[in-house]
């Protein structure tokens, strides 16, 4: 009897916090055994590497949220995220910050938060991936909202950042409701950073503005982002140029239709860097524009994802040479089957092949690989893997 009261008593002290708070905890695990094939491209820095073929377990975007949703009475309410970033193949990974906010939402006005997110730019061009939001290997993010380089070129204080396809934190920002089918969002990042940590006296920012349209009367989407990033150097980041000022700015619009179970899509990007100050040899500009088509078909067991994405050649300026920016593109395929087994749970086969030119260094997502990121490189992929949803 003193064992079930002492049991009792205990459960009701766990338990008590729980009466005032609702929280939830949801995430995702998912992770494929990967195989990558990269050859040594037209870099000299990589003469005598030859061909590389890689095999390993890829985490993609496997994570833990846990969340809170409160109802505070004449419409709002408090919305809270805390979601850490999972790498259950790597022992010892430390847990790192992802999508994590608080703020207030409303029915009639939408809502307002503040914290780390993936953004209206980045949004836009990972809802419409068929690849499962551009998880890893065959995603757009190989070629979008990038210049060339390192997929997910991230930007932390202290640090500069090319990348438009990105999460940014230290930032605050607006959705709307659904007007009738139509949305829209802006966000700004704060200065931050204004200290000079970047070894230049700069003041970083960042704002974006999109807004998307769902007929309701037709299946067909429309959407249109604009992101403007002052003094984050995106192309000291890539590797281009010093500076002690920068300005970059994308633009990324495209639509969608729907004709049954098939979603066809198409879009077009343009990426302009500037750099302040830029020395003998260095970019002062560099302009990339890029188009994706695709689609999406759904099946009795599941779904099959397709897109081809073509990057074009550079438009640069570069500081006392005429080296230019010749080759500069790049083209990839994306392909994938997912195969439901229940409401939470997917296996899927994807592949993933890109072709650079000569002087452009567009990489794979998915596990690394060191010759990934040299000029001229030729490389193809394929994976396997699950996702189970929580």
């Amino acid at each position: 009897m003193k064992k079930t009261l002492l049991a009792l008593a205990v459960g009701a002290a766990f338990a008590a916090p729980a009466a005032y708070a609702d929280v939830t905890i949801s995430g995702a695990i998912n992770m494929g055994i990967e195989y990558v094939n990269v050859n040594e491209g037209d870099d000299p820095a990589n003469d005598g590497n030859g061909t590389v073929g890689n095999f390993g377990i890829s985490n993609n975007y496997s994570n833990i949220t846990i969340s809170s949703l409160e109802d505070l009475g004449g419409g709002l309410k408090l919305d809270f995220a805390l979601q850490v970033q999972l790498a259950p193949s790597n022992a010892g990974t430390d847990l790192s910050n992802r999508n994590s906010h608080i703020g207030l939402v409303s029915d009639s006005w939408g809502g307002i938060w503040y914290g780390t997110n993936e953004h209206i730019y980045e949004r836009y061009l990972y809802q419409i991936d068929p690849l499962d939001g551009a998880a890893g290997l065959g995603g757009n993010l190989q070629i979008m909202g990038q210049p060339g380089g390192q997929v997910f070129g991230l930007y932390a204080p202290g640090e500069s950042g090319y990348s438009f396809y990105r999460r940014d934190g230290q930032s605050l920002w607006y959705d709307s409701p659904n007007f009738g089918g139509f949305t829209f969002g802006a966000v700004w990042q704060m200065d931050f950073n204004a200290e000079g940590e970047l070894g230049c006296d700069c003041n970083p920012m960042m704002f974006q503005l999109g807004g998307k349209y769902s007929s309701t009367s037709m299946p067909l989407e429309l959407w249109a982002a604009y992101a403007y990033r002052k003094d984050q150097l995106g192309l000291t980041a890539a590797g281009l140029g010093t500076g002690d000022g920068s300005t970059d700015q994308g633009i990324h619009f495209g639509a969608a239709w729907t004709l049954g179970d098939i979603k066809i899509f198409g879009g077009y990007e343009m990426l302009e860097y500037e750099l302040d100050g830029a020395g003998f040899g260095d970019y002062e500009q560099w302009e990339r524009d890029a188009w994706y088509v695709g689609m999406k078909w759904n099946v009795a067991s599941g779904y099959f994802g397709a897109q081809y994405i073509m990057a074009m050649e550079a438009d640069c300026d570069e500081v006392g040479t005429s080296v230019g920016c010749d080759d500069t593109g790049a083209q990839m395929i994306g392909l994938g089957y997912y195969h439901t087994l229940s409401k939470q749970t997917q296996v899927y086969v994807v592949g993933s092949w890109l072709d650079n030119d000569d002087n452009a260094t567009y990489g794979l997502a998915g596990i690394g690989n060191d010759n990934m990121n040299f000029a001229g490189t030729r490389a193809y992929g394929v994976g396997v893997g699950i996702k189970h949803s929580f």
